[in-house]
């Protein structure tokens, strides 16, 4: 009875041993498991607010894909980073800034240029993605608008956010008769509408928009005057230490797609052109 309990307690004690041993190795399988969601997980995503209505900078073809310029650079910026992925949500710009506030979205991608407002509240990329050069545009057979001084006793369709409002806006500070605004925040396709259907009498756009919205909706119109001052474009993001990291990322992607070409092979697909350096440097 004695050799029968020896034998059994040392039977216990390796099943002991074996049962520790399993519950060790399914604690390091578990810890292993764990690792690699972790670095599945380490792929963070960023929401981006566009228009989606802004060809060819950022639209929906005809395949129900959105594309576009400012798109497909960030496209780039994703296969090249790893630990980045995009998600696109179309919205108004207007609608954009309240959705980068409220945490909705982490940047705007929309041909977003500075000014005074948007320097204090938010945070811009470095490097340019593009130079845009705008015109007037006016009914093909207007000959009476050739320059911004044409303008005045006119209307003019703009949207509220662009940069030819607030220059507008500025120079009636001092002209007599002043320019009387049509604002829209539609965007470019609406403020060439207005232009096209006599509601208003010029619009000031970028000539490449001008083209795709004639050759599409057969507008009638055509850009007048010289190329108003070249303005850089960039992405804009919160104004936080995440979002900064996010912006080197973009930078130093950027950096890579000039030194590269990629840059000016996407503005030659969609933009017809290198629009990545100012007219007066092509």
């Amino acid at each position: 009875m004695m050799i029968w309990k020896k034998k059994w307690l040392t039977y216990s004690g390796m099943a002991a041993i074996m049962i520790s041993l399993l519950v060790v190795a399914g604690c390091g399988a578990k810890e292993q498991t764990s690792q690699g969601a972790k670095n599945d997980n380490d792929v963070k995503t960023y929401y981006v607010g566009t228009r989606g209505t802004y060809k060819p900078y950022t639209y929906v073809d005809d395949k129900e894909q959105l594309t576009g310029f400012d798109i497909e650079i960030l496209k780039e910026v994703e296969k090249r980073n790893k630990d980045i992925k995009f998600e696109f949500k179309t919205m108004s710009i207007e609608s954009g800034f309240v959705a980068l506030e409220a945490k909705q979205i982490d940047l705007i991608a929309n041909q977003m240029v500075h000014n005074s407002d948007r320097d204090t509240k938010y945070l811009f990329t470095k490097e340019a993605n593009n130079v845009k050069d705008n015109q007037l545009v006016v009914k093909k057979d207007r000959n009476d608008i050739k320059t911004i001084d044409d303008l005045r006793g006119k209307v003019v369709a703009v949207v509220p956010t662009s940069p030819s409002y607030r220059d507008l806006k500025k120079y009636n500070e001092t002209a007599e008769p002043k320019i009387k605004f049509l604002v829209t925040d539609k965007g470019a396709a609406e403020t060439l509408n207005m232009v096209a259907t006599g509601h208003a009498d010029a619009s000031i756009d970028n000539k490449l928009t001008m083209r795709e919205v004639n050759e599409t909706l057969n507008y009638g119109l055509k850009a007048v005057g010289e190329n108003l001052t070249p303005i850089p474009t960039f992405y804009i993001l919160r104004n936080d230490e995440d979002s900064a990291q996010l912006a080197n990322k973009i930078d130093a992607t950027l950096r890579e797609m000039k030194k590269d070409g990629t840059l000016k092979n996407l503005s030659e697909k969609f933009l017809e052109g290198d629009y990545t350096v100012p007219s007066t440097t092509k």
